[in-house]
């Protein structure tokens, strides 16, 4: 009997037990170790934050996805991997025998250079912890209590979640009568790596929206009722929204595993961990030795079908397929406005349709895992 033992309800073991549940294998007994119940769709996130969606859309049932896999489920964070006797700790549970064991747990916020950021901050990732303190944020904008709200980060996230904001903002205002003022602290450059073209849509559509954007200054800290920037000057936050860069989880160095210069999981391109080829992983936890991309979810999409592929070939003693990550990846950012910017390589453009299609990509990939 082999024990195929997935650690993590990311993007892409959602692809793995929907393989398994669509092909089981004979003598191999599949488990599901997952912190949260509920697997958040990112890509859902500003929809939910604008109101577009309701606050709890996106999100999967890992224990009914598990069901349909046969695969049992275990509730619980996984606390060490021990690679000798191939075990995993459980928070609550005995140790877990593992004949191949997959990795995807995601990434855990970096706010160490942002005094305050914990304590004053309300932090998006972990999504699944967000939508609590976030009610608590619109029940603000509703009463009149929260008049000015900053998003401290200028990546595709941030961006995101400042027009996102600007929705919910504009509604409540216009049911409650009071304006509020945001302002997204973008870090040095607005979406640095996107072409030029991209960032002045995007710096076009922050202005329409009424949004403040300030470039060439990074957060210092966050307290009460204020941002401060790294050259002195603050920025008033009854809130403050923290999307910043992802940090490695720590479980990978414990367990002396091969990792990449930034702490995360270094993996082969047939996703194997590059130390022990009992170990694959997968999504924003891993690095791909020699195609290092972006932390996006769309890698994670498309490595879950090679995932899935691989971990039934190992536990057949079959030649594993190699991923290759694609160089351009189509990014849609969703504004205030009903409008979206489609970012391709070094095209992009603003349209309501690009905003359809998001919609419908985001709707199509929760419904596929939800379905009963």
């Amino acid at each position: 009997m082999h024990d195929i033992v997935l650690v993590g309800g990311g993007h892409a073991h959602l692809f793995v037990l929907e393989a398994f549940a669509k092909r089981p294998l004979d003598d191999v007994r599949l488990t599901l170790v997952a912190r949260e119940a509920f697997a958040p769709y990112s890509g859902m996130l500003p929809g939910r934050v604008s109101g577009q969606y309701p606050i709890d859309a996106g999100e999967i049932d890992l224990q009914r996805l598990a069901g349909r896999a046969g695969a049992r489920f275990i509730h619980a964070a996984a606390t060490a991997i021990d690679c000798g006797r191939r075990e995993v700790a459980v928070e609550g549970h005995p140790p877990i025998p593992y004949s191949l064991l997959s990795l995807d747990i995601g990434i855990v916020p970096d706010v160490s250079a942002i005094g305050g950021a914990e304590a004053h901050g309300l932090l998006v990732k972990p999504i699944s912890t967000f939508r609590q303190r976030f009610e608590r944020l619109v029940d603000g904008l509703d009463d009149g209590r929260i008049r000015h709200l900053a998003v401290v980060g200028g990546g595709p996230a941030g961006f995101e979640l400042a027009q996102a904001l600007r929705r919910r903002a504009n509604f409540s205002a216009a049911c409650k009568g009071h304006n509020v003022a945001i302002t997204l602290a973008a870090g040095t450059t607005l979406l640095a790596g996107l072409p030029e073209r991209a960032r002045r849509l995007a710096r076009h559509s922050l202005q329409d929206a009424g949004i403040g954007c300030i470039e060439g200054a990074r957060v210092a800290s966050i307290g009460p009722g204020r941002v401060v920037l790294d050259d002195g000057r603050q920025i008033d936050a009854d809130e403050a929204i923290v999307t910043t860069a992802a940090a490695a989880p720590a479980l990978f160095r414990d367990a002396g595993l091969a990792v990449d210069g930034g702490g995360f999981l270094a993996v082969r391109p047939t996703l194997e961990s590059a130390s022990d080829d009992r170990i694959f992983g997968a999504g924003d936890c891993v690095g791909l030795l020699g195609q290092e991309r972006p932390k996006a979810g769309v890698f994670a999409v498309r490595e879950g079908v090679v995932l899935a592929e691989n971990l039934r070939r190992a536990a057949l003693g079959r030649p594993l397929r190699r991923y290759r990550a694609q160089k351009a990846h189509l990014m849609l950012l969703a504004l205030s406005d009903g409008d979206a910017i489609a970012v391709r390589g070094r095209l992009a453009l603003q349209s309501s349709i690009a905003f359809r299609l998001k919609d419908w990509i985001d709707r199509g990939f929760v419904d596929r895992f939800s379905a009963r």
